[in-house]
């Protein structure tokens, strides 16, 4: 354990955003913080978790403390004839880990590969793309009270999953680091491939079903992914910048007469999600400029830093977007990046 102060998050956010912490620390393990705990100064300070930054927007320095979990084993801790069950730590980085359960021919992950960002951060934000979401295949996530470093355990139902949130990033955010993170994978003659994203689905169609693989489904995926989605090695991104917000059947049915070509996707509760790049795009959004940040050529729902960028510059592009899609249709669009 090593304590840094004055130190630039630049390297711990995919916004490429340079801002200082007051104090920065890499736990690794429990006793690290009942030794942090004993500083008076750092005690009386408030903290801060931050896992990969790959959904963050940070707009000023950071006061207090700033921690961040690098417990990087993985170990199987269970396995039948069917399944296999895999404990990882927090600082894993979630493609390795999902590259890692490809390699052994395990289904479950494959969807989400590509998705920048560690396993601590992918049960808080329930990270989902493809049709798939990190909650099916989790079945326990282990915590540290950063206050007295207990341990504390969660259940797949005690873990309140919902769509990009949890009880981590709700009831718990910085109050409990997440450390450990319990994955239940099907063996590859037991699982069956998620086709549920319309694109992917087609991607795979020169394939019979049954020649399908965790491999087959993660290349295709990454190359959707890279061909849709700007690199955020090359050009400062956290991703998707907004939910796709969710409307009811009878406000869908009036914007749908108005706009009989919106993108949607009916869910099972009568609800309709709609794609927020679409929003953001028919607001004439798409290409925009905004000092030195943009909304993406390749896709409408990127906010990127074209060089030099601050997360003020940024915060303000959201909410010029906000506005334009609330004027023009009624909807807000909820940030799914965190913004400090």
């Amino acid at each position: 354990m090593h304590i840094q102060a004055n130190y630039s998050l630049l390297r711990h956010n995919t916004f490429q955003i340079d801002v200082k912490t007051q104090y920065y620390i890499e736990i690794n393990r429990q006793s690290d913080i009942l030794t942090l705990r004993t500083d008076i100064k750092l005690a009386s300070l408030p903290w801060r978790i931050i896992g990969g930054g790959s959904n963050l927007l940070f707009t000023q320095d950071l006061e207090g403390v700033t921690i961040r979990c690098t417990f990087k084993k993985i170990t199987v801790v269970k396995e039948d004839n069917d399944n296999v069950w895999i404990s990882v730590g927090a600082g894993v980085e979630w493609h390795d880990l999902v590259t890692y359960t490809v390699e052994n021919n395990w289904w479950g992950l494959e969807n989400l590969a590509l998705i920048p960002g560690t396993v601590g951060a992918a049960p808080v934000q329930n990270i989902g793309a493809y049709g798939a979401e990190a909650q099916d295949s989790i079945t326990r996530v282990h915590a540290l009270n950063i206050y007295d470093g207990q341990r504390k355990e969660f259940r797949h139902s005690e873990c309140q999953f919902g769509y990009r949130t949890s009880i981590f990033k709700q009831e718990f955010i910085n109050k409990l680091l997440v450390y450990r993170v319990t994955f239940r994978l099907r063996k590859q003659h037991e699982g069956k491939p998620n086709l549920v994203y319309e694109p992917l689905k087609v991607a795979l169609e020169p394939y019979k079903k049954s020649e399908l693989t965790p491999k087959i489904i993660y290349d295709t995926v990454i190359q959707i992914r890279e061909h849709k989605i700007p690199d955020y090695h090359k050009t400062g991104n956290a991703g998707s910048f907004f939910k796709n917000p969710i409307i009811d059947s009878e406000y869908f049915d009036k914007l749908h007469q108005k706009h009989p070509d919106m993108l949607h996707h009916k869910m099972l509760d009568g609800n309709h999600k709609i794609p927020a790049a679409w929003l953001i795009e028919q607001a004439g959004w798409k290409g925009e400029l905004h000092g030195h940040a943009a909304v993406s050529n390749q896709h409408a729902l990127f906010l990127i830093n074209l060089g030099g960028a601050n997360g003020s510059e940024i915060e303000e592009l959201a909410r010029l977007i906000q506005e334009d899609v609330n004027h023009k249709f009624g909807i807000h669009l909820e940030p799914e990046v965190i913004i400090l």
